[in-house]
């Protein structure tokens, strides 16, 4: 995580790890809770699952010693706080709360515990409110945006290839192999994250795919001036087929200009099509 480093931290590092994650809400303290008290007011046997598996966890990948010399061996040090997606804290949250709920015999202390059990709940924080941003439920039932689903219809009923590579702009590019794994893309998620800052993505900066991704960045996603030739060269060492950004990129008549052609307007997004040099 950035900012954090293992080697400075040493046995403390899952500790700042747990705070950088779970940030100022309640939940962990609301899991220990709990867990500590589901041993006492629940007697059936599946709710000792959670109990137990926190336990393996905390004697693994949550055991500081341990963490302090692994960690840095396997190379996994800025991935690490993904670990914390292991922990069943709300699951053990809402099955421990409706335990508690249905051992009330009278309708209103159910009623009572429910309530209670709910402004806890609302009033402990977000664990994702430092993350998401303007989120919105998508209306298919695939649940990704729309213009996404007409985009990939275009490209495969232009393309003559079954795995058609294509530049998206940054809001597509993490989300179109969730939808449609047979396209390829021309630029990789680390690259990205780290054209923008982060310093939590294993990226060889000095290298030439690295290199080429960056100058089509620069042009498609800053804005930079970049010279034609330059960025074409770019377009073929990243084998695009096509590119797809949205109609107000101030890029696309610069596009026209390299010779990609305009196949297809969505609703958000213009594609062109590129015939990159034969290999």
């Amino acid at each position: 995580m950035s900012g954090i480093n293992i080697q400075e931290l040493g046995i403390n590092y899952v500790g700042a790890c747990a705070r950088e994650y779970w940030g100022d809400c309640l939940f962990l303290l609301i899991f220990t809770v709990v867990l500590l008290g589901g041993m006492f007011i629940s007697r059936k046997q599946e709710s000792g699952f959670f109990l137990w598996y926190t336990v393996f966890l905390c004697l693994t990948v949550f055991n500081p010693v341990l963490v302090k010399y692994v960690i840095p061996r396997i190379g996994f040090e800025h991935e690490y706080y993904r670990f914390f997606w292991l922990l069943p804290v709300m699951p053990a949250i809402a099955y421990y709360i409706i335990r508690l709920i249905y051992s009330q015999k009278k309708k209103l202390g159910k009623v009572i515990i429910a309530a209670l059990s709910a402004c806890i709940i609302i009033f402990s924080g977000a664990p994702m409110d430092g993350v998401v941003k303007n989120f919105s439920l998508a209306e298919n039932i695939y649940k990704v945006p729309d213009d996404l689903r007409a985009v990939c219809s275009v490209i495969h009923q232009h393309s003559n290839k079954e795995n058609p590579r294509v530049v998206f702009d940054q809001e597509m590019n993490f989300v179109v192999r969730q939808y449609d794994p047979s396209i390829f893309l021309s630029l990789n998620r680390d690259a990205i994250l780290y054209r923008a800052g982060s310093e939590v993505v294993s990226v060889k900066p000095e290298s030439s795919g690295y290199k080429a991704q960056k100058v089509i960045m620069d042009a498609l996603f800053y804005n930079l001036d970049v010279d034609s030739n330059l960025f074409l060269k770019a377009l073929n060492d990243r084998k695009a087929d096509y590119l797809v950004l949205p109609l107000n990129n101030p890029k696309l008549d610069f596009l026209k200009e390299c010779g990609c052609v305009p196949v297809a307007q969505t609703e958000e997004r213009i594609v062109f099509f590129y015939e990159r040099e034969k290999e």
